[in-house]
């Protein structure tokens, strides 16, 4: 760019981050450009069909993307400590949703909990004999043929960087570790939010 620049006669910001630049290609990425996009497996049966297996959520108020560790160990060479790696392990991402009153992210969870449990998160009758040796329970861990193991194939997380280009985070075979709903409170007019956590088996990078 040289010793000029239309910020002034030289600033070494607008020469690092591209300011003058015709398509600001250099600057940081901002956090309120992202969007969610959802793949359910063909196998599920959803509570609400017609949103279909493949979407935008746009319900979502904030997303923690996963972390990544890589395991060292530490080895002894003649008496020098080596480090090595052994594996690399991603934690799971965090989603805050909005509880909407057309139940969208309910719907999905329930979905969710009937697809991999008997007793999913809906109405459900106990045994009331425990004594008895034929003890019968709806409870418990429902068989997933191995083509449909996963609810969440796919979820991709996509920013905006330009008009014309931006950068997607795709996480595949995804499970839920953790859901937390909201506490109520009279005082309190915020909308109510859930907390999910879920686990991607693998996270790709791509520049779009």
């Amino acid at each position: 760019m040289g010793l000029t620049s239309t910020t002034g006669l030289f600033n070494a910001a607008a020469e690092i981050y591209g300011v003058d630049d015709p398509v600001m290609i250099k600057k940081p990425r901002q956090k309120f450009n992202f969007s969610v996009f959802m793949e359910i497996d063909s196998a599920v049966q959803l509570t609400n069909a017609q949103r279909g297996k493949g979407f935008v959520f746009d319900k979502v108020s904030g997303v923690s993307l996963p972390d990544y560790q890589y395991n060292v160990t530490r080895l002894n060479q003649y008496n020098h400590q080596r480090f090595v790696t052994t594996r690399q392990e991603i934690t799971p991402a965090s989603f805050s949703f909005y509880d909407t009153v057309d139940n969208h992210w309910q719907d999905l969870l329930t979905d969710y909990s009937s697809y991999y449990y008997s007793q999913g998160l809906k109405e459900t009758t106990f045994a009331t004999n425990a004594i008895n040796p034929q003890v019968d329970t709806p409870s418990g861990l429902k068989a997933i043929s191995a083509n449909g193991r996963f609810f969440f194939p796919k979820i991709v997380i996509g920013t905006v960087d330009t008009p014309t280009s931006g950068r997607t985070i795709t996480m595949t075979n995804c499970m839920i570790t953790n859901v937390a709903h909201d506490r109520l409170e009279y005082s309190d007019g915020n909308p109510i939010m859930w907390t999910v956590s879920i686990q991607p088996e693998h996270v790709a990078f791509a520049n779009t």
